[in-house]
């Protein structure tokens, strides 16, 4: 199928398998935890949180299966949404000429993967700082301009070029199994340690930034995905031991950072949740906060052992 080539693709069939026997066999558990006295409560509360992966999870291999612009495209939106609800949490939204160089920042960004021009991509993020460093000047202005380009310069950095590591990931021919993988690891290392927490936690992990993160949680999220990466490691062309060791680091302690970062962000302007996306859940940078630290060290750890075709340029 020329619209959907993925389904041509045996690395994405078997993901694809994966996440649906997933998305099954946790229902089916979360039905039998409610029979279990004193559990009930508990397994509300997880499948509260599980149920938007049934509209997420189809969205999301629907994307990765079709052509590599789709990816490209919906990583824009993603990226412009996440600075939106960034810069209305904050404040930054109020000022125009601050968020129209993001913008136009994120646009020029996404065009560099679109052409596949790696210099350029590296680069952008300067360039676009550059540009947020000379409104104050043009404007004459210094009140509140230090803390306007900071908030410009997270904005560009993790909200825009990290997440736009997968977009040039996508240019790979085994991209299916290299963006799957890691997408679906590192919700599956987030969705364990909520789940571990919840069932055996009693020592919180950084009480002050997130007070429900437990050591537990983060042992059990741990364990959960050097599973999956034992499992998947034949799915994976090209890693050895090393990349899958990394890989396991990566996710583990990649997607807890991630998350760590948006609840301290939260904490220091007095907010439970980023936005109202998803009712009950919060926002798109709620749920996608563990992806944004590890997009970055996956891609070069994945350049770096696998190497694209015909190198980087």
């Amino acid at each position: 199928m020329s619209w959907f080539p993925g389904w041509s693709d045996p690395y994405y069939r078997f993901f694809f398998g994966f996440v649906s026997s997933v998305l099954i066999g946790v229902s089916i558990l979360l039905i039998i935890i409610k029979y279990i006295p004193r559990k009930q409560e508990m397994a509300g509360q997880i499948w509260k949180s599980f149920k938007p992966w049934f509209i997420m999870a189809p969205v999301l291999l629907l994307i990765v299966g079709m052509p590599q612009k789709v990816l490209i495209i919906a990583l824009l939106f993603l990226s412009i949404f996440a600075v939106k609800e960034f810069a209305l949490a904050t404040g930054l939204y109020e000022d125009w000429g601050f968020i129209a160089v993001i913008y136009l920042g994120l646009g020029l960004l996404y065009f560099s993967i679109w052409v596949s021009w790696y210099g350029l991509f590296v680069a952008m993020p300067v360039y676009i700082i550059s540009v947020v460093f000379m409104i104050p000047i043009f404007r004459n202005e210094y009140k509140n301009m230090i803390q306007k380009v900071a908030l410009s310069t997270i904005a560009v950095i993790y909200l825009g070029w990290f997440p736009a590591h997968l977009g040039f990931l996508g240019h790979h021919p085994q991209r299916y199994a290299y963006l799957l993988f890691i997408i679906i690891g590192t919700e599956l290392n987030d969705a364990a340690a909520y789940t571990f927490g919840k069932f055996f936690g009693k020592h919180l992990l950084i009480s002050n930034i997130s007070p429900k993160k437990t050591v537990e949680g983060t042992l059990g999220a741990l364990l959960a995905t050097s599973a999956y990466v034992i499992f998947a490691s034949r799915w994976l062309p090209g890693f050895r031991l090393v990349p899958l060791l990394l890989s396991i680091v990566i996710i583990w302690i990649g997607g807890t950072l991630g998350d760590l970062v948006i609840s301290f962000v939260k904490r220091d302007i007095g907010i439970k949740d980023m936005g109202t996306l998803i009712p009950g859940h919060g926002g798109l940078l709620d749920r996608v906060d563990s992806l944004l630290f590890v997009s970055p060290l996956y891609f070069h750890m994945v350049t770096y052992y696998v190497k694209f075709p015909g190198g980087l340029s």
